[in-house]
């Protein structure tokens, strides 16, 4: 750790560390606990060259939704466009243009009017239909703006059927940071019965099915394994889907661990009884998960002291009330100029940052940490509290 805080040091705060070793780690799990599964690493939570060269590294693959996702793409590792699909399901007639003169032919639709504009382009697409399976308990419930329903599932290939459009097969997402696999085994199993019935009234035989995303990043100590999250699923997928190709669009989980933050006190205030500590990372920047998706990201010291623990609050450096990280949090006294540090805020912690008041980006530096090492530190430093 004291490696860790003279790269603080060095390059200032509020600075990311990034490690590739963790974000390979992360990759080739999917690999290993869901073998037959293509994974196309979502580029939204941590949208880097470093992490589209390490799923090349893997012989993976990459999930785009946007037109500047692809020209990072292009800029960073060209030939990964050749194992690329395009999942948003809204596109301008010109993002679907520039789509297939780059070679990306397979997309997502999930509303009549999206694949009308595919009518023209026939000849050069492959679809899949985005389905919608409603999840209260996600984090983010993603079928809320997006997905068809059964009945316009069926609509859906009728029309394309009569245009000559080519459905390969269909895709969902359950919603993200799922604790719990069994709401996609149910989507699974639904998808299955939605196979058949293209199977029976129309002749049509998919080629595909694209699970989508929202395994659990480990937070968390009690979080489930991905090895135990993945256990029922490769089991239904094996079952119902011996023949079909399975894709997966894993982000959030694998991005998160691959990245911690070191931030600074520099201020300091005595409120209604507690300590406030203004540091020089917050909710707008690399903590906008706080902001965005009700996340909660503990802080960490790296030296202990004796003086008796404060109750606390940890303010962001905006001049807005709303950029609080904690509060009404028993931690140890702090002086400014010290150190803290938080762990896994890889996914969406960078990308989602803004530019409020408009503080200066947190620097990146690429360094390969430990994250089991840095964990036993932690319950190492906090038990001799």
């Amino acid at each position: 750790m004291n490696e860790i805080k003279l790269l603080a040091q060095e390059h200032g705060t509020p600075l990311i560390l990034y490690s590739n070793n963790e974000f390979l780690k992360s990759y080739k799990a999917f690999q290993k606990y869901l073998p037959k599964v293509k994974h196309h690493y979502s580029l939204k939570p941590l949208p880097m060259k470093e992490c589209i060269d390490a799923v090349a590294d893997c012989n993976g693959y990459i999930d785009i939704a946007s037109i500047g996702e692809l020209e990072l793409l292009k800029a960073s590792n060209p030939k990964m466009i050749s194992k690329c699909i395009f999942t948003h399901p809204i596109k301008t007639e010109a993002d679907i243009e520039t789509l297939i003169s780059h070679g990306i032919t397979i997309m997502v639709v999930e509303n009549l009017v999206e694949l009308k504009k595919f009518e023209k382009h026939a000849k050069y697409i492959s679809l899949l239909i985005r389905l919608a399976f409603p999840n209260e308990e996600a984090l983010c419930n993603l079928s809320e703006k997006f997905g068809a329903d059964e009945e316009k599932f069926k609509k859906l290939l009728v029309h394309a059927q009569k245009h000559s459009i080519n459905i390969i097969g269909c895709c969902f997402h359950v919603g993200s940071q799922m604790l719990h696999p069994e709401k996609f085994v149910s989507s699974i199993k639904k998808c299955r019965k939605l196979y058949d019935w293209a199977y029976e009234n129309h002749g049509i035989t998919f080629k595909v099915l694209d699970i989508g995303g929202g395994f659990p990043a480990q937070f968390d100590i009690g979080i489930m394994s991905l090895k135990e999250f993945c256990k029922p699923i490769k089991q239904v997928l094996d079952k119902l889907f011996p023949k079909v190709e399975i894709w997966s669009e894993p982000g959030r989980s694998v991005a998160a661990n691959s990245m911690m933050v070191i931030t600074k006190v520099i201020g300091k205030s005595y409120k209604k009884n507690h300590v406030w500590y203004y540091l020089d990372d917050g909710a707008y920047n690399t903590f906008s998960g706080l902001l965005f998706e009700n996340m909660k990201y503990p802080l960490h010291t790296f030296d202990k002291t004796t003086e008796k623990p404060l109750l606390s609050v940890f303010a962001g450096p905006t001049c807005d009330s709303v950029d609080i990280l904690d509060k009404d949090i028993v931690f140890q006294h702090l002086n400014v100029g010290d150190f803290l540090f938080a762990k896994r805020i890889g996914a969406y912690g960078w990308s989602t940052r803004t530019s409020f008041n408009l503080l200066s980006a947190p620097k990146i530096v690429c360094y390969d940490f430990d994250l089991n090492q840095i964990e036993r530190f932690i319950a190492e430093n906090e038990k001799a509290l």
